[in-house]
């Protein structure tokens, strides 16, 4: 009895000392991870997209997507690869006379050192020609972020269009 006491003394000690020891690395890399310098990377990175569809600057977009990315709107099927995510958002009609884009992050979550997530929501504003009141369309966004050779880049989006808002469509 004295011997299975002290096997199972022993081994609920080693699995204790394990346990501490894991967490305690993890720990240290979660301490050692700079997540303000990362979500400030990722804030610039969502300027920027900003500006490429302000701008309608299709190089400046390209530099935002992961070569590997791949992009999902709602009713449509994936666009993968940054060429062709570039191409099909260029191929998208310009916004109308006056209209505005914003984008509105809700979340960032760093996951790791190279990996982070945006969720927010797209607002675009804009007043129908021969009406007073501004119509206000949104969009529902996830994005999963990626650190690559070329810096932290977009390598999922998707997006999905939301209900009018209630009395935005007279």
């Amino acid at each position: 009895m004295k011997l299975i006491l002290a096997i199972t003394i022993l081994f609920v000690t080693v699995i204790f000392t394990l346990a501490c020891k894991s967490g305690g690395e993890q720990k240290l890399e979660q301490s050692a991870l700079d997540t303000v310098a990362i979500k400030a990377s990722i804030d610039s990175l969502g300027a920027m997209v900003q500006k490429a569809h302000d701008t309608r600057d299709d190089k400046l977009l390209a530099s935002t997507w992961a070569k590997d990315g791949i992009l999902t709107i709602a009713g449509s099927p994936p666009v993968r690869g940054r060429d062709a995510i570039v191409s099909a958002i260029g191929n998208m009609p310009p916004l109308p006379p006056g209209g505005a884009m914003t984008i509105h992050p809700v979340e960032v979550q760093v996951l790791s050192s190279e990996w982070a997530y945006v969720f927010g929501i797209d607002s675009l504003k804009y007043t129908t020609p021969g009406k007073t009141k501004q119509i206000i369309e949104t969009s529902t966004f996830f994005v999963l972020v990626k650190k690559t050779s070329e810096g932290w880049q977009t390598y999922r989006e998707t997006l999905s269009p939301n209900q009018p808002t209630v009395g935005s469509q007279k």
